[in-house]
Formats: structure tokens, sequence, C-alpha cells
């Protein structure tokens, strides 16, 4: 089973939406028990947190479901087990990059998966309010990413 992890800043708005657009998305396309998803924060500053309530109201208006998430930090270990590492934005990347060991090959930044959408990262709704907006980017992303896989 191949592991993806997504991974923003603080593990409660765009990580854990697409960690649950793309299981909602492998479900439909019959490929769920192919791989595992998850998502993490560089940060670690609302671990234990559920997802940030604009995240839940996004997906509950899209029928995805999103059961049982808690908010966790990223670790070596994560890293070592997963195939893909997707960040949200440059200094997720970077951070990644400078805590974590042997990721290089791994990393990519969900705007790879959506470059005909003319974003070089995904937006973080805990600033911008715009969820409406993170969703279509992480929906267009994860769409591409299964056609890759």
């Amino acid at each position: 089973m191949k592991k993806i992890i997504f991974v923003c800043l603080g593990n409660i708005c765009r990580s854990p939406m697409a960690e649950f657009v793309m299981k909602d998305l492998l479900e439909k396309e019959g490929m769920k028990g192919e791989f595992e998803i998850t998502s993490a924060g560089t940060s670690g500053e609302h671990n234990g947190e559920s997802m940030h309530q604009g995240t839940k109201n996004k997906l509950n208006a899209k029928n995805i479901k999103a059961k049982n998430f808690i908010s966790k930090k990223l670790t070596q270990k994560m890293c070592d087990e997963s195939e893909m590492i997707i960040v949200m934005d440059n200094m997720n990347l970077q951070n990644v990059k400078c805590f974590y060991q042997n990721v290089e090959l791994k990393l990519k930044k969900m705007t790879d998966f959506a470059k005909d959408l003319g974003y070089d990262e995904v937006p973080d709704p805990w600033y911008s309010g715009d969820f409406d907006e993170t969703y279509h980017i992480v929906l267009h992303a994860c769409r591409n990413l299964i056609k890759e896989l």
C-alpha cells in the first residue's frame, strides 16, 4: 500500500482538506485499498485539535466524510514511511527540506498537480477565510494526482 501525506503549517485547514478530498476521490475511483492517505503540519501548533470549522463545513457541504481527524505534527517516521509528501506552500516545502532527512525525491507541492490553475501555492484559508478557493485548488490537484498515480 502506497502512503501519501499532505502537509501544511498547522494541519487544521489545507492538509486535512486534501486528505479527505483525496480519500473520497480514491473511494469513488475504486482505488481506496491501494493507498494510505494522511496529513500533518510542520508546526505542531494545533496538535491534538480538530480541523478548522471552515474546513469541516466545506467538506460537509460536498458530502465528503471527515471523521476521526486529530491534527498532528509531521515526524521523520512519517516522512520515511511515505512514498509522497505533498506540501501546500513554499514555506512548508522549505520547512520539510530543512527539518527532515531523505525527503527530496518524495517531496512535491500541491500546485505541481494544478499548474493550469496558475497558483504557485495553495492559499491558507486560516488567513484568507476563502475555503471555496482552497477547495477548488485541492480538488483539481487531487484529481490530477490520481491520474498520475
